[in-house]
């Protein structure tokens, strides 16, 4: 009989080996030999470039590292990581006995092949703009009970949390006073926690007094745009109700940020710079599982890096938090679908969404909760 051969779906590895017949009791252990992860670490001295390139080599793995580091020409270099994951376990174990940094670097190494494994179900949030100049809805729910409607709606259609917000962040905005924000978004808040007591409720504000008070109205999330940078005190407010927060990574304010679109690496820049809030946040107190990264679509990026961040998404589960995405209706979508208004551009928001589903991004933070929910529905029914 003449064999055949065919490409398995990254997805589908575990069924297919079950399906050969191999031993349930090592399944683990298999499964690790046929999963692939690349790493990269940076900016180690050359000395411990060259220690981590010998033992990946010893293990079957593949280190790259500047073509300088052999004769240690350069004081330190990145390196790219590459194997499966039992490799890298392999790895982890032989660079436990290395001197320098290397047992920090072994416990860095079995940190991301626990994320790289990390699945949730994304979870929709509902926007609710009660801003007179949103980009994409501005005025439609500045009225009480138009907020109250909309609200509803979007529970009725999917969301499990509504985010709601007094603050435009379109880009040239300026801030709202507290006081407004405030008394725009309590009434609100009050609504639903009576009517709706199983929703989680976010409030997208970058003032720790706005913070304070609906945290004691009863808000379970506190969404800041600034990463922690516009008020110093947000992420002590954070810590002392122990609730969730999303720290965004963004530049400078709304009314400039366009004017800080200038990287010379893209995802290492936004990462170092999204890891650093999340240390201010710890340092203050915040449990590392209430923290919630978001990268930022939009603010303090151009079309083209709003593009490079989506297809490379899953790289920020690489710091162990949960992950939040906004893309909907942002300009960059509205370009790529080729249409005129913010909603216009639900269809491709949807697409997005079941795509940042696939790579396991726990929030996704849309307007139109129907399209989406429809999205997810696809993306789970493939995801395996």
């Amino acid at each position: 009989m003449q064999f055949s051969m065919r490409i398995i779906s990254k997805n589908f590895i575990e069924n297919e080996i079950k399906n050969v017949g191999f031993s349930a009791d090592y399944l683990e252990i298999g499964l690790n030999k046929h999963k692939f992860l690349s790493l990269k670490v940076e900016n180690l001295r050359a000395v411990e470039a060259n220690i981590l390139k010998q033992t990946a080599l010893s293990c079957s793995c593949d280190c790259a590292v500047h073509r300088n580091c052999i004769d240690c020409k350069v004081e330190h270099s990145d390196c790219i990581l590459s194997g499966t994951i039992s490799q890298l376990i392999n790895v982890s174990k032989k660079l436990r006995i290395q001197p320098f940094s290397m047992s920090r670097l072994s416990d860095d190494i079995l940190k991301q092949i626990i994320c790289s494994k990390n699945f949730a179900k994304s979870k929709i949030m509902g926007i609710l703009n009660l801003t007179s100049d949103s980009f994409s809805d501005g005025g439609e729910f500045l009225e009480f009970n138009a907020a109250f409607r909309h609200a509803e709606l979007m529970i009725e259609q999917g969301a499990g949390i509504i985010d709601i917000g007094s603050e435009s962040t379109r880009p040239k905005s300026l801030p709202v006073e507290e006081d407004i924000q405030a008394e725009r978004i309590l009434p609100v808040v009050e609504f639903l926690k009576k009517n709706h007591p199983d929703i989680l409720l976010s409030v997208d504000t970058r003032s720790s007094k706005v913070a304070n008070l609906v945290l004691e109205a009863g808000v379970d999330i506190i969404n800041d745009v600034s990463g922690l940078k516009y008020d110093k005190n947000m992420a002590k407010i954070a810590a002392d109700f122990g609730c969730k927060i999303v720290i965004m990574h963004s530049r400078s304010n709304p009314c400039d940020m366009d004017d800080y679109c200038n990287y010379k690496n893209l995802l290492d820049e936004v990462y170092n710079e999204l890891q650093k809030c999340c240390n201010s946040a710890l340092n203050a107190g915040v449990k590392p599982e209430n923290i919630i990264i978001d990268p930022g679509f939009g603010f303090a990026k151009n079309y083209e890096q709003n593009i490079e961040m989506l297809s490379r998404i899953e790289e920020f589960k690489s710091m162990g938090y949960e992950l939040l995405a906004g893309v909907s209706r942002k300009r960059f979508l509205q370009r790529l679908a080729g249409v005129d208004t913010p909603k216009d551009a639900d269809d491709i928001s949807a697409i997005s969404g079941a795509y940042l589903a696939l790579k396991g991004v726990n929030y996704l933070r849309v307007h139109n909760v129907e399209k989406t929910l429809c999205a997810l529905k696809f993306a789970r029914a493939i995801n395996v």
